[in-house]
């Protein structure tokens, strides 16, 4: 009897703890989210001693699949696609524009603004009459081809502030020295400038350096004309050199004219007048530069180079542009090797800065005067012709340019501009 009673006890309490489990499960509140998801959290109830570094106690959630697939998907049609358009175009290879390239064309804005409106208004550039002789030599680095139009410009607008301002050998009322003297030192430079075997731009820059000196100061003395001949040449041998001789070598070559302490207060002296100002455009760099469109000829060159150092040296075309000179030498000097019985071509008009000999008078004027010159110097310059009648080093060139320019006056410059 005891032992029914006592089951009976056992059964009722087993109804009463599964009625009160199933009461609490009722009263977990169901948790919802924005967007209508409902998460159901079951955490399993565990001591502080389970808990270890390994353990996972974060809710396990349990999403609608089907909802979050929409949502991802109305979000990815909302991504702005302007950020991939500029990281490519950020990491795109910039293209150098040259005034060479044929396929550029003008696109007009004021079609690009019309709505509605797709045709674009296509400009055609004239034709190009001369050969880009650069592109070729887009792949040496060392040439830069990419910056020498802008190299070249820039040469162009340095001609005209680099130049003497007058010609000091013709009388006026400033200071004058007539071109014997000038000459004399231009000699001596000269057989200097061979000693030291210095750069031929050094010779032609000391030059440059004196006559724009000379050309800006008062009266030197003639005693000390000397003085600044040997200085120029030590300005320039400093500019443009890399192993140059020393100081004691100046002093030493004037044989006692010059001393290292005057020759140092002369550089600063001539520096100041000049404001420091040296960046002459060499027109040897012009004459190279017109050298390429002639195939680089080696005879041609050397003739060029004689004459550049002549017209440099005669008084008569102090002042004259080095781009204007570079161009004049080339010039005779295809005439006088007859190269191609081509007086002159586009690409030789682009590559000399636009000058064509064929319709420029004032270039016309500047040819028959160094011409003349040649034959009958105002002031002879003794050791140019020494220096270029070394046959191993310099060829025929100067018998072969004094026979032509004597040949040019005696037919009274028929031809000269003309085939």
């Amino acid at each position: 009897m005891s032992s029914n009673l006592e089951q009976q006890n056992n059964e009722s309490q087993d109804v009463a703890m599964d009625n009160r489990k199933n009461q609490l499960n009722r009263s977990v509140p169901n948790m919802s989210l924005k967007g209508g998801n409902k998460l159901a959290l079951r955490r399993k109830r565990t001591v502080l001693s389970d808990i270890g570094p390994n353990s996972d106690s974060s809710p396990q959630i349990y999403r609608d699949e089907s909802t979050e697939d929409t949502k991802l998907q109305d979000s990815k049609s909302r991504i702005r696609r302007e950020g991939t358009e500029l990281i490519y175009t950020a990491v795109k290879k910039r293209k150098i524009l040259k005034d060479t390239d044929q396929d550029d064309i003008n696109l007009n804005p004021v079609s690009q603004e019309k709505e509605g409106t797709s045709s674009i208004n296509i400009v055609k550039e004239p034709v190009q009459l001369w050969k880009d002789l650069d592109s070729s030599e887009r792949d040496d680095v060392l040439l830069v081809v990419e910056y020498t139009n802008d190299i070249f410009a820039h040469l162009y607008s340095r001609e005209k502030a680099t130049v003497p301002e007058r010609n000091y050998t013709i009388k006026s009322n400033q200071a004058y020295y007539r071109p014997s003297v000038r000459a004399i030192l231009v000699d001596w430079l000269i057989e200097v400038h061979e000693k030291f075997q210095c750069f031929p731009e050094t010779l032609l820059l000391a030059i440059n350096i004196m006559d724009r000196f000379l050309a800006k100061t008062t009266k030197v003395g003639t005693d000390k004309l000397q003085l600044v001949a040997v200085t120029a040449l030590f300005i320039a041998a400093k500019y443009e050199e890399i192993h140059l001789p020393k100081l004691a070598e100046y002093a030493y070559i004037t044989a006692g004219a010059a001393s290292k302490t005057s020759i140092k207060k002369a550089e600063l002296f001539i520096l100041s007048t000049l404001k420091f100002d040296l960046g002459w455009p060499n027109p040897l760099n012009f004459v190279r530069r017109i050298s390429k469109a002639d195939d680089y000829d080696t005879e041609t060159r050397n003739i060029a180079k004689y004459l550049l150092e002549y017209s440099i040296c005669s008084s008569k075309f102090i002042g004259v542009k080095p781009s204007i000179l570079a161009a004049m030498v080339m010039y005779i000097a295809r005439r006088i090797t007859k190269r191609n019985n081509d007086l002159w071509n586009p690409t030789l008009q682009h590559y000399s800065g636009n000058i064509n000999p064929l319709t420029d008078m004032q270039f016309q004027k500047y040819c028959v005067d160094l011409i003349k010159d040649i034959v009958t110097p105002l002031a002879p310059i003794k050791y140019l012709a020494v220096k270029y009648e070394n046959i191993e080093r310099y060829g025929h060139v100067l018998s072969m340019v004094n026979e032509w320019c004597s040949l040019q006056i005696h037919k009274n410059f028929e031809n000269l501009f003309s085939l």
